[in-house]
């Protein structure tokens, strides 16, 4: 009988872990499928309730993809800004990590030609970036603005 209770107890304990991970799985499929429809706002709000959740790579991840809907959405200085914040907390996927370096890069220069030249220090710091990509990126990028 108290084997059969804790069996009871433990499985009422995991079921609640199982569902909100089901329901992590829902968000982060939702969120995608938003930025893919091309519906930014919304896809910007879906990824930084992930984000808020804080758990791991997921919430990493969200900090690009927020970032990623504000450049499509036109708004340049705020990508800047959380591709910043997106590299501070210094993530583990390499991927992530050089794309938005290379976003900030394009960010910067696109900003450059508005008149807008005080970013130009990303740029500078990328053409000594350990990624070959970045560094190569960057040099085009500065080339570009003459």
């Amino acid at each position: 009988m108290r084997e059969r209770l804790a069996a009871l107890l433990l499985a009422a304990l995991l079921l609640p872990a199982g569902a909100m991970a089901q329901a992590d799985t829902e968000k982060l499929r939702a969120a995608k499928a938003l930025f893919f429809d091309r519906q930014y706002a919304e896809a910007r709000e879906a990824w930084q309730a992930i984000g808020a959740s804080g758990r791991g790579a997921d919430a990493q991840a969200a900090l690009y993809w927020v970032a990623r809907c504000s450049e499509s959405l036109g708004e340049s200085e705020r990508a800047l800004a959380e591709y910043a914040a997106y590299l501070a907390v210094r993530p583990a996927d390499r991927t992530l990590v050089e794309e938005a370096k290379t976003s900030r890069v394009a960010l910067t220069v696109k900003l450059a030609k508005a008149g807008k030249t005080q970013h130009l220090a990303v740029v500078r710091d990328a053409l000594a970036d350990p990624s070959r990509t970045v560094r190569y990126f960057a040099a085009l990028q500065m080339a570009a603005l003459g």
